[in-house]
């Protein structure tokens, strides 16, 4: 749910009782959404392991700046179809876990940097990752040449 205020007020975010309030500068808006704590299931257990091990290949700073170029272009599309991707990290979410749907054999939790150059994957550059459809393309998607 979208939140207004009536006045002067720049921006709100935080938690207020049962409702917590996220502003997204990128967009301009405020979101007001239920505070819920989740019960914490083995999905949630699995899911946790497979972030922690893609975030521990540690993305270099050109690989990282290449992603939030990508990030600015892809937001750009206007397709109905696509959410916005708010920050680097969880475009690099995107981009692993959708790896895994096209090949089945790549395990997220015990995936490595050497790993991934050992068997080639798409993920070592973004370019690569767009020319084998992992992310939809964008313009100028050819310079994104930096590895991970």
């Amino acid at each position: 749910m979208k939140a207004t205020f009536i006045g002067q007020i720049q921006g709100y975010s935080g938690k207020y009782k049962q409702v917590v309030y996220c502003q997204s500068r990128m967009f301009g808006t405020t979101y007001v959404r239920q505070n819920v704590y989740p019960t914490i299931t083995e999905h949630h257990v699995e899911q946790g392991s497979k972030t922690a091990a893609i975030f521990a290949v540690l993305p270099s700073e050109g690989y990282k700046e290449d992603m939030k170029d990508y990030l600015y272009r892809y937001n750009s599309l206007g397709s109905k179809e696509q959410r916005p991707i708010r920050t680097w990290a969880n475009l690099y979410m995107k981009l692993m876990f959708n790896m895994t749907v096209q090949d089945t054999s790549i395990d997220l939790r015990t995936i490595t940097r050497d790993y991934i150059y050992e068997h080639d994957l798409p993920c070592v550059s973004l370019k690569r990752a767009i020319e084998a459809g992992l992310l939809p393309k964008v313009s100028t998607w050819e310079r994104y040449i930096n590895e991970i």
